[in-house]
């Protein structure tokens, strides 16, 4: 190239985030952290991820990636116990982890692509994607913070069971039916998990990454069992699971919640819809009755509803109330476990460009290898509802009523004229 122009790295990362706040793209992935991260490494070099960034997988002239995915719904995997005590029930995360590799497995064999590349690497990488959705409504459930520390602890527990099962059942899939072609090699063959890799990425930067390091499986056992073969060039990957997750009645993926009250169109009109877990917790302290047009008339934001405890403010907060930073370190707690990537939205509120470059290295500084997209504060603003209330009886007694489009023009009615009173609407939660 003859034509061209050199410019610092630092100008370079601005301009990309500049063009990422203004049209949400491009999405950042970071290169390195996905190479020295990936367990597959000796099948070349990856060079992207998929489009919504979890998924990241070599390719050349004889190979279309195929990845084939599956997710766990997270807030189907509670229980109470004994005790009384709302938890999750581990024995049927592994369950459902275990059911989901052979399933996916299966899916390999009888999956047709439409060109014969995508075959070729179907057959021999097998490579699956299990992840998870619901997190945050399991949090919620839970009466959690999701930017706490009792947040990140509560992902990386429930990824550590997830990876280790999933991990497990390839491994005794491989003894089964054999392990994929491209198994010697690699980093399995090894006796290296995901895990692992923190370690191998840290030296090879030169910089710590900084994650909690606790286990609380045994790991030793399961990296010796590896050695001997896997079913699946990879494993694990979190997906956006936006439309999936509706369907299922949860939360989608590991994103928080965008409003706690929003409208929904669909082929069969237009329905308003509000985050159950929120009316439940109000319920439960007395406070829904008194509370619930507040917070239509606020568009589902609570926080500056005095009547609410901060307890229940802290739980519910929404996307831009939280800090990025909460995303991030969900993001790297998980990313502990999983051999691919994860598909994580950021929402800012913030437009300083020193503010997003911190946030951005932040990510690469905790291990996470990808972004997705990139939400702005002042771009989203929740469609406006009515309530039931008439609003005209908050305007100061004396005054004159206020009137509705075009009632300037409208000729006054007489006393006899006028029809009679309509029965009153009933507004959200009138029921």
């Amino acid at each position: 190239m003859r034509m061209f122009k050199k410019i610092g790295a630092r100008e370079q990362f601005k301009s990309i985030l500049i063009s990422l706040q203004t049209t949400s793209h491009p999405w950042l992935t970071w290169k390195d952290t996905i190479n020295n991260r990936a367990l597959n490494n000796n099948t070349g070099t990856i060079h992207l991820s998929n489009l919504c960034t979890e998924i990241c997988l070599p390719q050349d002239v004889d190979n279309v990636s195929v990845c084939n995915l599956a997710s766990i719904n997270l807030s189907t995997h509670l229980a109470v116990d004994a005790e009384g005590t709302l938890g999750f029930d581990w024995a049927k995360v592994e369950e459902s982890a275990r059911l989901a590799v052979r399933q996916l497995d299966n899916l390999i064999d009888i999956t047709e692509s439409s060109v014969d590349e995508a075959d070729y690497s179907n057959q021999q990488n097998r490579a699956i994607g299990l992840g998870v959705m619901g997190f945050t409504d399991v949090v919620e459930k839970l009466g959690i913070s999701y930017e706490s520390e009792a947040a990140y602890d509560l992902i990386d527990e429930i990824m550590e069971h997830v990876s280790y099962a999933a991990i497990d059942e390839s491994a005794d899939l491989a003894k089964e039916r054999g392990a994929y072609t491209n198994f010697a090699g690699s980093r399995w063959a090894q006796g290296l998990v995901p895990f692992d890799s923190i370690a191998l990425t840290e030296e090879n930067r030169g910089v710590p990454i900084n994650v909690n390091r606790t286990t609380r499986l045994d790991w030793d056992a399961l990296r010796e069992k590896v050695k001997g073969g896997m079913r699946n060039a990879t494993l694990m990957a979190i997906a956006p699971t936006a439309s999936i997750g509706l369907v299922a009645g949860t939360t989608p993926g590991l994103d928080p919640q965008f409003s706690q009250i929003f409208s929904r169109a669909t082929s069969n009109g237009k329905f308003l819809e509000v985050n159950r877990n929120l009316v439940e917790a109000l319920q439960g302290a007395g406070l829904w009755e008194s509370t619930k047009e507040q917070i239509l008339r606020s568009q589902g934001d609570i926080q500056n509803i005095a009547e609410i405890p901060d307890d229940i403010k802290a739980v519910f907060k929404t996307s831009f109330q939280l800090s990025p930073y909460a995303f991030l370190d969900v993001a790297a707690r998980a990313q502990k476990w999983i051999d691919q990537a994860i598909s994580r939205n950021m929402y800012l509120e913030t437009r300083d460009l020193g503010d997003m470059m911190d946030i951005y290295f932040g990510a690469w500084e905790r291990g996470v290898k990808t972004t997705y997209y990139l939400h702005m504060k002042p771009r989203h603003t929740a469609e406006q509802s009515t309530v039931k209330v008439n609003k005209s009886v908050q305007v100061d007694e004396g005054a004159p009523a206020k009137r509705g489009f075009g009632a300037a023009s409208a000729p006054a009615e007489s006393a006899a004229e006028k029809p009679a009173a309509a029965p009153a609407r009933r507004g959200f939660g009138g029921l």
